[in-house]
Formats: structure tokens, sequence, C-alpha cells
């Protein structure tokens, strides 16, 4: 008798996982579409019913990857209330995801490269960069209004913040050469150089009291 069926959408997730474990081991170029079958348990001609080639199951796998790190990130600073504060963890995060995952993140590269042959890759990640423009601007909305620091032009920092962000991963992948731990205590220390707090405004030495709080 045969066990209830299986959705191809739980199909799918089981292969990603099984996945993600070989490039975890042995990092993307070096896994096989053999190899995942073997990890996942089925003959490769199960993988190739959902997936035609192994570019096709990192590009779903990277779709899923940014997806749940983004509902993880927005989940933790959930509860933060300074915007600076929130700026800081979604750094720090990123940056102990990259410690915990970077054979993944190595397989991310290769996706970041093969957008400069592919539209359909290009796209997906130019949408990733607007969506963390998005949230990165909104939150230096939310501290300039807080009056916790001024931003003289918000996508200019978003595009700096992400940039240094990438920089550190593509550097990681390529050297494995970073303190990743030390990286993320340094986060809260770069932010507020980054985005200094508002000075108050002070009157000069001698200027008159304008107010009208004297008696």
């Amino acid at each position: 008798m045969k066990g209830p069926r299986v959705s191809s959408g739980i199909r799918k997730q089981q292969i990603l996982a099984a996945a993600k474990r070989c490039f975890q081991r042995k990092g993307y170029a070096q896994t096989t579409i053999d190899e995942i079958a073997a990890e996942y348990g089925m003959s490769k001609g199960s993988i190739y019913w959902y997936y035609p080639s192994k570019k096709a199951v990192l590009i779903d796998l990277f779709r899923v990857f940014v997806e749940e790190n983004l509902n993880r990130i927005l989940t933790e600073i959930g509860s933060i209330r300074s915007a600076r504060d929130r700026i800081t963890a979604i750094g720090e995060h990123l940056t102990r995801s990259l410690q915990e995952d970077i054979e993944l993140y190595s397989a991310l590269v290769v996706f970041w490269e093969s957008s400069f042959v592919d539209e359909s890759i290009r796209e997906m990640l130019l949408e990733q960069y607007r969506l963390y423009d998005r949230i990165l601007t909104g939150l230096l909305d939310d501290g300039e209004r807080a009056g916790e620091f001024v931003v003289p032009d918000k996508k200019i920092y978003a595009a700096l913040m992400i940039a240094m962000m990438e920089g550190i991963i593509v550097r990681q992948v390529l050297s494995k050469d970073l303190d990743l731990a030390e990286i993320c205590r340094s986060v809260s220390g770069v932010m507020n150089r980054l985005l200094p707090e508002k000075k108050s405004q002070k009157r000069p030495a001698g200027s008159p009291n304008t107010g009208k709080d004297e008696g």
C-alpha cells in the first residue's frame, strides 16, 4: 500500500534542503546533481523532474534563503525601538549568518556572477537590492524623524551599507581570513560613526536668550 502523496512544494523543499547541505559541505562548484540526489535519498531523475539543472536548484535556493533570512531579520528587529539599533542588528545578523553558512554564501557568489549573463537572475538580484533599499531607507527615515541622526542622502547611505556587507561576504568567500566574530562586535561602532548622534543646537556664548520663559 502506497503512503500519502507528497506535494510538489514539499518535494522541492526537501530537494533544496538536501542541496543546501551538499553546498555547505563541498561548495557549489564541487557538488553534483548525483550527490544532491543521494543526499535526498532519491534517483537523479527525481531531481530533474523538479529542476532541469544544478543552477535551477541554486536559483530556487537563493529565493528561499533570502525570504527566510529577511523574515528572521524583521522578527529580530521588531522589538527594537531605536532605528540605529535596528540597522545595527541587521548588520550583526548578516555577519552571523555568513559565519554560520560560509559555503552557502560561496554558492550565492556564483549566483551573483551568473547575473552578468542571465537576465532572469539579474532581475532577481535587482529586486533584492530594491527591497533592502526600501527597508534601510525606511529605517533611516524613522531615525531622522525621531531625532536620532541626520542623513544627507538616504539612498546613498543605504547603498553604502549594502556595499559594505557585500564586500565582507565576497572577501570572506575568497579568503576566509576575516574574524567575523570581531566584525560582528564592531558593527555597532561602525554604525555610530556612520550615523552620529544628532547634536543639540546650542546658543553661542553671550548670545541673548530669546525664549519666552523669562520673568
